[in-house]
């Protein structure tokens, strides 16, 4: 089992109940209590001592999570996220940790010792968590140095037309709709961009919530549909793009929504937490939804991180990305009361794009972790999914997102930037054009694995619109 917030420093304040009045003497997660004497420490010397890492952790229990190391750069050393408290690096050690008091006013430390290198940019080590120096998770893990893959450029068919980056916060999520460009960014709420002539696009409008956090848009005519974690569902009039006006806030359930797709006359919300649920909303009206269903997929435990991460709806079923669930096909011709009919589980499920190929109804589910890769899914028969193909890049780096036009997949690939693919043979996916968008010295990496483009909308107006976790919102056209 995959724990997709393991490695989150709000965890770590959030543990239970604490250990013996004993515990406070040990130090069990320091360099000194940690046997590496089976080790090849002498090929450590090799290893780049700067930049940005991903790494995998897996646990003794079986389970395990990825994360990010930040070696240099930015503020200093992070490691998943939180400062780097104590390092030592010499030619055959490589240790690094990160100390801090929980809720209960208990030290927590995360330690990483390095064991052997295969290569420069590759590592592998022992990760320990303590709570007041013993040890409550341990294990292995291993990383990789990040950057661009060596056989490529910066760029190839792909042409990048115009970068914006936002005044506040960070991109994730993506609407384009009349001209206009719609970008969350979490407290900083949304910003507007008008992309009638891409070459010149600029900010045009803004909203900031008071007390919220914006995920993701979606929109349907005149209305913008924005999935908050306060307020549920926040609907905007645009009928004046530049100025987008909050109508109502659906309030009820009470529900935090990450992800949002208008289907037809439906609009569904999947909510991560608290339940793990997709939210069925029928939009006779569409400035008031009406909440038709709260389905929580059969068999999917959300404690188990089996949760909805994107949804969508194409002809009478319903899709869904359940991470470590897999992807998920339920019968959707009575949209009050949907009905599983098949599941894929591979490697967790993040992107989804659906549609028919060649006369082929395939889906594409795009994996979310370590070791993750495309796959392409027969779905005809929803009882016994096939994948008739795959695509993969390299194990340190997942896919966030894709969006299908025709034959071709546009992928946004984290760290691994725009990949556009010809999927009309799918046991042979074939690349036709990259543009590489992570660069180490941008500002904000090395916080987490998650990082790189996140989101990719192809309106058909000849243009590829995606956001970028540093960059902001990126506009590319294809040369070839």
């Amino acid at each position: 089992m995959r724990r997709f917030y393991l490695l989150s420093s709000t965890l770590v304040l959030a543990l239970g109940c604490g250990k013996d009045d004993n515990s406070k003497n040990k130090a069990e997660c320091h360099l000194a209590a940690i046997n590496l004497s089976a080790c090849q420490r002498s090929t450590l010397a090799q290893v780049q001592r700067s930049g940005v890492w991903n790494v995998n952790v897996d646990l003794n229990d079986g389970t395990g999570s990825a994360g990010a190391l930040r070696l240099t750069g930015g503020a200093g050393p992070l490691m998943f996220n939180m400062p780097v408290t104590e390092q030592e690096s010499t030619d055959d050690t490589l240790y690094m940790a990160s100390e801090s008091l929980d809720t209960f006013n208990r030290k927590v430390r995360f330690a990483l010792a390095g064991c052997d290198a295969t290569a420069p940019d590759k590592m592998r080590g022992t990760f320990r968590r303590c709570v007041d120096g013993e040890v409550d998770l341990e294990g292995t893990f291993t990383a990789a140095r990040l950057g661009r893959r060596a056989s490529e450029s910066e760029a190839s068919g792909l042409e990048l037309v115009k970068e914006i980056a936002l005044p506040r916060g960070a991109a994730s999520e993506l609407a384009v709709v009349g001209g206009y460009a719609y970008v969350p960014a979490g407290k900083e709420g949304l910003f507007v961009y008008d992309v009638r002539n891409p070459a010149e696009a600029r900010k045009v409008g803004e909203y900031k919530p008071s007390d919220d956090t914006y995920f993701d848009v979606a929109a349907s005519g005149t209305l913008l549909y924005v999935a908050s974690q306060k307020s549920g569902l926040v609907i905007y009039n645009i009928e004046d793009p530049a100025n987008p006006k909050p109508l109502r806030s659906l309030t009820q359930p009470s529900v935090v929504f990450e992800t949002l797709s208008v289907e037809g006359n439906f609009l569904l919300a999947g909510s991560p937490s608290p339940n793990g649920e997709i939210l069925v909303f029928e939009l006779t009206n569409p400035a008031e939804p009406k909440l038709a269903d709260r389905y929580f997929v059969e068999g999917a435990e959300p404690s188990a991180s089996e949760v909805p991460r994107e949804v969508k709806v194409f002809g009478d079923r319903l899709y869904a990305s359940m991470w470590t669930f897999g992807l998920t096909v339920s019968d959707f011709t009575k949209p009050s009361d949907p009905k599983l009919l098949g599941r894929f589980s591979g490697a967790p499920s993040r992107g989804l794009a659906v549609g028919n190929v060649g006369g082929r109804l395939l889906a594409f589910s795009g994996g979310e972790d370590w070791g993750a890769y495309l796959s392409v899914l027969d779905v005809v028969n929803p009882a016994n999914i096939l994948q008739v193909g795959t695509f993969r890049l390299r194990d340190e780096v997942s896919i966030r997102a894709m969006a299908l036009a025709g034959s071709k997949l546009y992928v946004a690939y984290y760290q691994d930037g725009l990949r556009v693919l010809d999927v009309s043979n799918p046991s042979d996916v074939r690349q036709l054009a990259y543009y590489n968008t992570w660069r180490e010295t941008d500002a904000n990496r090395g916080g987490s694995f998650f990082e790189g483009l996140t989101n990719v909308v192809v309106p058909g107006d000849g243009y590829i619109y995606a956001t970028e976790s540093s960059r902001g919102l990126l506009i590319f056209r294809e040369t070839n």
